[in-house]
């Protein structure tokens, strides 16, 4: 009879407070429908001889003859703790739960989510063709044809590091023990893909190494290896725009990771207007991986307060299990779904006005407040008609590999090689006034029941 079980846990609950279900969504992160399906699920794994839960079995006693704790309060436990960062003893307070059931059942709760949800919310795309509608559409949009995510690492505070691993998770630029997180995300902010954790002294080109994504489309083992793009360039006789087909997704990255023809990352000292350009715009794009570490540790507030557990093993759990429910919040609030752009297409409509402040940042280098531009050059295959201040945006022919079709295999390429592709194309593509700045679709309020 204890005031969470009366409030939450019973068929009337939902009309005992005035806003329930936003009120619910705040205080344990996940709509209403959300917690009872998880519930569910744990009351179906409960019944089943080696599951995670079959000691709260409804019906089944403690040693002392008591009924075993609801698994619904259990539930509410676990996510106060990892969306607010309370303590066991904060918890036995609201439940009258005991302290020890408490933290028995969440570490079962976090390898669950480690093992069952992680599994099923945390996942790649399986194909090319499901890899252009769950990431490719908004980066190609923006310029990035091929790209199929943002790649940067992150550290959590983890207290309780036994003494001997201490020194190892003592990075540099932290006060405090914490271990690192290689993660990839799409645009819309989903997870495709997270290492365990590691020192938190290790450098993003070690992290690589231990990330399934990243190293499978290194070494041509992923399934978005068969991704085909194309990209603008100009003809070296003629001068005139052609497209060459490429084989190969690739990530955007910052400066730290390897030097692989699959990870691009900004230019540190750009020469020319189209350098600068295609920096500033990939800057901006891959801030998709840092909001998606900042609404993780913003929700799951022990994430951001540090992990208070002992062994490295159950950090890394709590971490795997936050990211799947990062996932599946992102369904249940329809942001999973595709993005729109704030302009596409109309050359004619197209002034410093009305365009989106994404692309009035590309032209303010050098006073480029305005550009006139002349767009009768830029039919179909056409060069377009340079002005006085244009750089020439050659591109370097290195040598590259093509597969049986002729397209030339990305990973193959090393990262300046293949940057300097990008930037010729991004170069056409922003002339022509191709280029979108992906949005989420306006007017959606988050998933309140």
């Amino acid at each position: 009879m204890s005031p969470w079980y009366i409030l939450y846990c019973k068929e009337e609950s939902p009309n005992l407070l005035p806003n329930f279900h936003r009120k619910f969504r705040n205080r344990f992160r996940l709509p209403y429908s959300n917690f009872l399906e998880l519930v569910k699920r744990c009351t179906d794994d409960s019944n089943k001889p080696d599951g995670y839960f079959k000691r709260w079995r409804p019906g089944n006693q403690a040693a002392g003859g008591k009924p075993a704790a609801p698994l619904e309060l259990l539930v509410l436990t676990s996510l106060r703790y990892l969306g607010r960062g309370w303590t066991f003893d904060d918890l036995t307070e609201a439940t009258a739960i005991s302290e020890e059931v408490i933290r028995t059942f969440f570490h079962q709760f976090c390898s669950f989510g480690a093992d069952v949800l992680f599994k099923e919310w945390v996942r790649p795309p399986t194909s090319a063709e499901e890899a252009m509608v769950m990431c490719c559409e908004e980066y190609t949009a923006a310029g990035f044809p091929g790209c199929c995510g943002s790649m940067d690492a992150t550290h959590v505070e983890h207290s309780r590091i036994s003494f001997r691993n201490r020194q190892a998770h003592l990075s540099f630029k932290l006060p405090f023990p914490a271990r690192a997180y290689n993660l990839i995300t799409n645009h819309r902010r989903r997870i495709f893909s997270t290492t365990d954790g590691h020192p938190s002294r290790w450098n993003d080109k070690t992290l690589v190494r231990y990330d399934e994504l990243a190293t499978g489309l290194h070494d041509g083992t992923s399934p978005l290896c068969n991704i085909e793009f194309e990209l603008y360039e100009y003809d070296p006789s003629t001068g005139r725009v052609r497209k060459e087909k490429y084989k190969g997704g690739w990530l955007l990255v910052d400066n730290g990771y390897l030097n692989w023809g699959v990870t691009i990352p900004p230019i540190k000292e750009a020469n020319t207007t189209s350098e600068w350009r295609f920096s500033k715009w990939l800057e901006s794009m891959r801030k998709d991986v840092e909001c998606t570490f900042g609404i993780m540790k913003g929700r799951w507030r022990v994430l951001k307060s540090g992990i208070r557990v002992h062994g490295t093993d159950k950090g890394d759990r709590i971490w795997k299990t936050c990211a799947a429910l990062h996932n599946w919040l992102l369904e249940a609030d329809g942001l999973d779904d595709g993005w729109n752009s704030d302009w596409s297409g109309n050359l004619g409509e197209l002034n410093e006005h009305n365009m989106p402040n994404a692309l009035q940042t590309l032209l303010t280098l050098n006073n480029m407040s305005t550009v006139n531009y002349d767009t009768s050059g830029m039919g179909q295959g056409n060069h377009p008609q340079p002005h006085e201040g244009d750089e020439d945006v050659a591109i370097h022919h290195g040598r590259v590999i093509r597969d049986d079709t002729g397209a030339i295999i990305v990973r193959e390429m090393s990262t300046e090689q293949f940057r300097r592709r990008l930037v010729v194309h991004f170069d056409i593509a922003f002339k022509r006034k191709e280029l979108c700045w992906p949005t989420a679709r306006l007017g959606r309020e988050p998933n309140m029941e």
